[in-house]
């Protein structure tokens, strides 16, 4: 597949997010991307997608429902990144629908090489702590990448995103992580080059 169809296939994903009208959104569009055979499962390790973040509490939770994750689908968690034969890159983000609709300047797919460009953890794009307005929308999204940590191959990759209200239970990143997680795990490795709309 080429990078112009990865691309094209998380613009839809973002249009879908910010075509939708509900305030607080109980599903999440999904978007992953593997070569299309079996994904072989081993031991992983998980890892922020920028290392400064390792340390904090907010990494080591969301490490905490990623690595529960990927147990349910058959990986073996890995005591440290040594002892893991595959890494997975974490990171979630929010940002609201306004700047979602003028391009978030994010995309994901093997072989677009620009997984985790501008994605941090916990982090936001244009929307300054203590300054969102009432009945804005807040877009969550977070990606999560595997690779093997022999040849630093990508082996897997995919992006989950969602919507709230701003103020809505559910606009909390930390609260909507583990959903997110849960919806873009679901049914590993999942349909490859397409966006899916799962119910959180």
């Amino acid at each position: 597949m080429s990078t112009p169809c990865f691309r094209a296939a998380v613009l839809a994903a973002a249009a879908l997010v910010a075509a939708c009208s509900t305030t607080g959104s109980n599903r999440a569009d999904v978007t992953r991307f593997h070569l299309g055979g079996p994904v072989a499962r081993s031991t992983v390790f998980v890892t922020p997608v920028d290392a400064a973040d390792a340390a904090s509490l907010e990494f080591r939770t969301y490490a905490s429902v990623v690595t529960e994750a990927l147990r349910r689908v058959g990986f073996t968690p890995a005591p440290a990144l040594a002892q893991s034969e595959v890494v997975a890159v974490f990171g979630a983000q929010q940002t609201s629908r306004e700047a979602m609709s003028g391009g978030s300047g994010l995309s994901v797919g093997i072989g677009a090489g620009t997984f985790g460009r501008n994605i941090g953890l916990g982090g936001s794009v244009n929307i300054p702590v203590g300054e969102r307005k009432p009945n804005e929308i807040v877009v969550s999204m977070i990606e999560l990448q595997l690779k093997r940590r022999s040849d630093n191959s990508v082996i897997w990759e995919g992006r989950a995103m969602t919507e709230a209200r701003s103020g809505a239970p559910n606009s909390s990143l930390g609260t909507v992580v583990p959903a997110l997680v849960d919806a873009l795990l679901r049914d590993f490795p999942g349909p490859s080059g397409q966006t899916v709309r799962v119910k959180l």
